[in-house]
C-alpha cells in the first residue's frame, strides 16, 4: 500500500521541497506500521489454518481424527452409486511393544503402520480412531464389481502393514484384526461404525484361538460372517530409513506381483526395480489395457497366479 499525503492534492499530487522534507519520515513509518500490520494479519491466518487443520487430523500420524472421519465420511457415502465399506483395524498385541521398546518405539509403529494404509488406500479416507484403532471407508472402483471387492480390500490392506519395520534398532512385525462391514448411500454411520467394530472384535477372537502370527479380517454382511486369513510369507528385513516400511523382498525385472493401490490388487510384472520403489507394468482398473508406473515396493506383494495377457508380454520381451 503507498501512502499518499493530503497536502498533495492541490499540487496535482506533487509536493513542495520543504514539505516533501517534512512528510517523509512520516510517511516512512506509517508504511513500516503498515507493513508490520500485513505481516501480523498473515501469521494469523497461517495459525488459524494450522488450528484448522490440528482440529481435523491427529498430531501423531497426521491421518484424519475421528472427529473429521465423522464430518466426511457421510457425504462420501452419499456420492455415487458405487459400493462402500467401513473398515476397522486394531493392532493385536500393541502394548508389549510399548512395555519392552518404549512408547517412543510404539509411536513410530503406530506412524508406519499409518502410513501404510494411507499408500494401500490412496484416495480413500484413512484415519486413527485413538490408540492402535484406526478406520477408513473404501470405495469400490466401479458400480457392478462383485462383493468380493471387500475381501480384495483387506486382503491388500494386510498384505500392505504385514512386513517387518526396523524401529529405534529393533526389528518389529505386527498383526491385526480387522472387520469390514458394506455401506450404502443411506447407511447410518454410526450404525455402520459400531457393526465393522463387533466384526473386528470377532476378528480378535479368532485370531486369539490359534498360535500363528497372521492378520485376520472379517466381513460381516446380511448373509452372514466370513472370515480370511492373511498369513505373511517369511522375507528379509528392510534396512533403517525414514518411513521404517521398506520392502519385504528384493525385486527383480520380470518378477510376477500384485499391485496393491486404492484398496484394489491388480496384476503387474516388475520392470525395473531398486531397494524402496519399482517400476511396474499393471492392470489398469477397467479391460485388458495397462499402465506403467513407479510404486514403492512396500505396496506389491509377490503373485503366484498366472495373467495370461502380462506374463504372456513379460516372456515375450525377455
Amino acid at each position: 500500500m503507498r501512502i499518499l499525503d493530503p497536502a498533495a492534492a492541490d499540487t496535482g499530487g506533487e509536493l513542495s521541497n520543504d514539505d516533501q522534507l517534512r512528510t517523509e519520515p512520516e510517511t516512512a513509518r506509517l508504511q513500516a506500521r503498515i507493513d508490520q500490520l500485513a505481516a501480523h494479519v498473515q501469521q494469523l491466518e497461517q495459525e488459524r489454518a494450522s488450528l484448522r487443520w490440528m482440529a481435523g487430523h491427529d498430531e501423531l500420524t497426521g491421518l484424519a481424527n475421528r472427529r473429521r472421519f465423522r464430518a466426511l465420511a457421510p457425504e462420501l457415502l452419499r456420492g455415487d452409486d458405487r459400493p462402500s465399506a467401513v473398515l476397522i483395524l486394531d493392532l493385536n498385541g500393541f502394548k508389549p511393544i510399548n512395555d519392552t521398546y518404549g512408547h517412543d518405539a510404539g509411536d513410530e509403529v503406530l506412524c508406519v503402520v499409518a502410513r501404510r494404509m494411507a499408500a494401500c488406500l490412496g484416495d480413500h479416507l484413512v484415519a486413527r480412531l485413538g490408540g492402535d484403532e484406526f478406520v477408513a471407508l473404501p470405495r469400490a472402483p466401479r458400480a457392478d464389481v462383485p462383493e468380493t471387492w471387500l475381501h480384495e480390500v483387506a486382503g491388500s490392506l494386510s498384505a500392505a502393514i504385514a512386513p517387518p519395520m526396523n524401529v529405534l534398532g529393533h526389528t518389529l512385525t505386527v498383526t491385526a484384526s480387522i472387520g469390514v462391514v458394506p455401506a450404502g448411500p443411506s447407511s447410518d454411520l454410526s450404525d455402520l461404525l459400531r457393526r465393522a467394530d463387533q466384526a473386528m472384535f470377532s476378528a480378535k477372537r479368532r485370531a486369539n484361538t490359534t498360535d500363528k502370527a497372521a492378520i485376520t479380517w472379517v466381513v460381516a454382511t446380511e448373509a452372514g460372517d466370513h472370515t480370511e486369513t492373511y498369513e505373511p510369507a517369511a522375507g528379509p528385513v528392510p534396512p533403517p530409513g525414514p518411513t521404517a516400511s521398506g520392502p519385504a523382498v528384493a525385486y527383480r525385472a520380470g518378477d510376477p506381483v500384485w499391485v496393491h493401490r486404492s484398496g484394489a490388487r491388480r496384476a503387474g510384472v516388475i520392470e525395473g526395480a531398486c531397494e524402496w520403489a519399482a517400476l511396474v507394468r499393471y492392470r489398469g482398473q477397467n479391460g485388458p489395457g495397462t499402465m506403467v508406473d513407479t510404486i514403492p515396493t512396500n505396496c506389491l506383494t509377490v503373485r503366484a497366479e498366472t495373467d495370461p495377457y502380462l506374463d504372456r508380454k513379460s516372456s515375450a520381451a525377455m
